[in-house]
C-alpha cells in the first residue's frame, strides 16, 4: 500500500541520524520477552529489551545483581528455567530506580550495597528500594556466598554515589551498571552522573580485573574487554576535546556580543552551546561509524563535561 501525501510529508519531516552499526542492534530473544545468555559455569545474564541483569547460581542459591522493573516476572522465569535454588542475595549495583526497582520481587533475599549508596537509599525512603541489609564500605570487598566468590569493587563516586563493579571471577564476568554501553555513545550525561571525572576510574576498575564478558546494564547484549578500552578512549577523547574547546572559544566575546552583557546565563548558555556544537561535529567525524548513536546526547553530554570541568576541576584528567 502506498503512503499518504500527509504520511510521507511526515516522514520526510522526520529528523535523522547516523545509521546503528550492524553489531548494536537488538537480538532475538526466546519469545517471552527475554533473552538469557549463559557466561561460564553457572553465570546468567538477562537482556530485555534495553534493559540488563545479572545472576550467578551458587551452591546455597542465586546472587543476583540488580532487579529492573523492566524485568519483573521476567527475571523470575529466567531463573526457575535454570535452577530451582532461591535467590538469596542481591547486590545493589547503585540506587536507581531503573535498576532496583523491582528488588521486592525477591523479599527473602539479603540485600547488599555499599555505605555510599545505603545513604541515598535512607534519604529516598522508597519501599520499592528497601534498605540493604548488609552494607559494604571499602574499596575492595571479597564476598564468599555459597562458595562463589564475589568482589565488590568501589573506585568512587562515578556514575552514580556508591554505583559499585560486582566481579564475578570463577565466571569470568563484570558487571557494572551504567558506565560502559558497548558499541555506544554514552547516554545523556552518562546518566546525569554524580561525578563525571569518576567515569575513568570506573573505567579502569572494570580493566583491572579479568573478565571475559562484561555487563553495563543496558544496551542489547553484552560487551568484551576491548569494548570497554574502546569505551575509556572516546571518554578520554570527549574529556580533552571539551577541555581544549573551552580555552579556543572565547566566552568574554559571547558576552559581549549580548544586548544584555550582565545576563551572565544567557552568555553562560550561548558559550556552552557553542562549546557542545564544536565537540560534537569533531567526535560525529572521529566516532560516527565506529560506536552507535554518537550524534544523539553528546552535545548534552559536553554540556555537563564543561560544568564538570570547571567546578570539580579535576587535576589528574587531560
Amino acid at each position: 500500500m502506498s503512503s499518504t501525501p500527509e504520511e510521507h510529508s511526515a516522514a520526510s519531516q522526520a529528523p535523522t541520524f547516523l545509521p546503528l552499526p550492524p553489531g548494536v542492534k537488538p537480538l532475538p530473544d526466546d519469545g517471552n520477552g527475554y533473552r538469557l545468555e549463559r557466561v561460564g559455569k553457572n553465570g546468567y545474564v538477562l537482556i530485555s529489551g534495553f534493559v540488563q541483569s545479572v545472576f550467578v547460581v551458587t551452591r546455597e542459591g542465586v546472587v543476583l545483581v540488580d532487579a529492573p522493573p523492566a524485568t519483573s516476572g521476567k527475571l523470575q522465569a529466567a531463573i526457575s528455567s535454570v535452577t530451582n535454588r532461591p535467590v538469596t542475595h542481591v547486590i545493589y549495583s547503585h540506587d536507581h530506580l531503573d535498576h532496583v526497582g523491582a528488588v521486592n520481587d525477591f523479599p527473602e533475599a539479603i540485600r547488599i550495597a555499599h555505605v555510599e549508596a545505603a545513604q541515598l537509599f535512607a534519604l529516598h525512603n522508597d519501599p520499592a528500594r528497601p534498605m540493604p541489609q548488609k552494607i559494604v564500605a571499602d574499596a575492595h570487598t571479597v564476598l564468599d556466598v555459597g562458595g562463589e566468590e564475589i568482589h565488590l569493587i568501589y573506585p568512587g563516586s562515578n556514575h552514580a554515589s556508591g554505583n559499585i563493579l560486582a566481579y564475578f571471577p570463577a565466571q569470568r564476568l563484570a558487571a557494572m551498571t551504567d558506565v560502559v554501553m558497548p558499541g555506544w555513545a554514552p547516554y545523556r550525561a552518562w546518566g546525569n552522573a554524580d561525578y563525571m571525572p569518576g567515569m575513568l576510574a570506573a573505567h579502569d576498575a572494570i580493566l583491572s580485573v579479568d573478565f571475559d564478558t562484561y555487563v553495563g546494564g543496558h544496551v542489547y547484549r553484552t560487551g568484551t574487554r576491548p569494548e570497554v578500552k574502546q569505551s575509556r578512549e572516546f571518554f578520554l577523547d570527549f574529556w580533552s576535546t571539551t577541555h581544549k574547546k573551552m580555552g579556543e572559544i572565547s566566552f568574554s566575546d559571547i558576552a559581549a556580543a549580548l544586548a544584555e552583557p550582565a545576563n551572565a546565563w544567557a552568555s553562560q548558555k550561548l558559550w556552552i552551546d557553542k562549546i557542545a556544537q564544536s565537540v560534537t561535529s569533531e567526535l560525529v567525524d572521529r566516532w560516527g561509524t565506529k560506536i552507535a548513536a554518537v550524534d544523539t546526547f553528546t552535545a548534552d553530554t559536553v554540556g555537563a563535561a564543561v560544568v564538570s570541568i570547571s567546578t570539580d576541576a579535576p587535576t589528574n584528567l587531560p
